[in-house]
């Protein structure tokens, strides 16, 4: 049986964006937004070549298929699969680079999810999650699936374990996200290389306990308890000053009222919780003054956390 379906010459797939680690799980969780994300478009070639035609971008991105993640992941998936035929991209960009809503992870997921519409028998996600993260890992370094786990699965997702892919999906009380996105822009590599290799074991105990606490909330969909557990003691100290008047944003947010604040993934954007849509107008109106006060312009969205995850078109 042929691996790609006769019938199928086209494929478009969208990926949500996502936010990493959630203040106190470092590389192990992350959600997937409703409010934005990438399109990536796959149309079967004669050759076996892999080749980005068209990018929809407001910033550059590479065109070269082995710097890019939505066709590096792509090829990746070819090659280990033995899928002999070439496609073309076509890359809608939805999210901005650099903004730490998970732009180059749902290019790659996108990618990976396209090409799974051709295959007679499509791989499962979490095989899904380890070729994206092929293209994840020329964008930020690292192979770490906090953003691409919940993009492809959607939800809140905790990664056990990525040798071997181990992804849970977490229940969660109804929470309304703010995601603010200061223009400013942090690269992840970067800000992954000021972060201590080592924690002090006081840090890890007081980190893990909160952890716990955190995902004990989620299951029993306690908010007062994930009010008190969702505390960043190791990686926000690092980062708070790649974002210009970061500890007067987040503090305006839990005053005006946030269940919690913190970076999205290494940032520069913020993640709030809230328990309502009407709460979370007020948080991000806050959030934004806040920013205003220190000249830094910024961007927001007010999104429901997205049990799906990316989908064919």
């Amino acid at each position: 049986m042929s691996l790609l379906r006769a019938d199928v010459n086209r494929v478009s797939a969208f990926a949500p964006a996502t936010s990493a680690n959630l203040g106190v799980g470092f590389d192990i969780l992350g959600l997937a937004l409703d409010a934005v994300g990438d399109t990536v478009t796959l149309t079967k070639r004669a050759d076996n070549q892999i080749v980005i035609e068209k990018i929809n971008s407001v910033t550059g991105l590479p065109l070269e298929p082995t710097k890019n993640t939505a066709s590096f992941a792509a090829q990746k998936m070819c090659e280990d699969l033995g899928i002999t035929s070439g496609f073309s991209l076509q890359i809608d960009k939805g999210i901005a680079m650099g903004s730490g809503m998970g732009g180059s992870a749902a290019s790659a997921v996108a990618a990976v999810v396209a090409l799974n519409g051709f295959l007679s028998s499509p791989i499962s996600k979490e095989r899904l999650v380890e070729f994206a993260l092929y293209g994840e890992e020329i964008a930020s370094g690292g192979r770490h699936a906090d953003n691409v786990a919940p993009c492809v699965f959607g939800g809140i997702t905790l990664i056990r374990s990525i040798d071997p892919m181990e992804v849970i999906n977490l229940p969660y009380p109804e929470l309304y996200c703010v995601i603010v996105h200061p223009h400013l822009q942090v690269e992840t590599k970067s800000a992954r290389g000021i972060l201590s290799p080592s924690v002090a074991l006081k840090k890890h105990v007081e980190q893990s306990a909160a952890l716990a606490a955190a995902i004990c909330a989620f299951y029993q969909k306690d908010v007062e308890l994930l009010r008190r557990s969702m505390q960043d003691l190791i990686i926000e100290p690092q980062r708070a000053a790649l974002v210009t008047g970061y500890y007067d944003v987040k503090q305006a947010a839990l005053d005006a009222g946030a269940i919690s604040a913190t970076l999205s993934g290494s940032g520069p954007s913020l993640l709030a919780f809230c328990e309502s849509k009407t709460g979370a107008e007020s948080v991000a109106q806050a959030m934004l003054a806040a920013f205003k006060q220190h000249q830094v312009n910024a961007d927001h969205w007010i999104s429901p956390i997205n049990p799906n995850g990316a989908y064919t078109l």
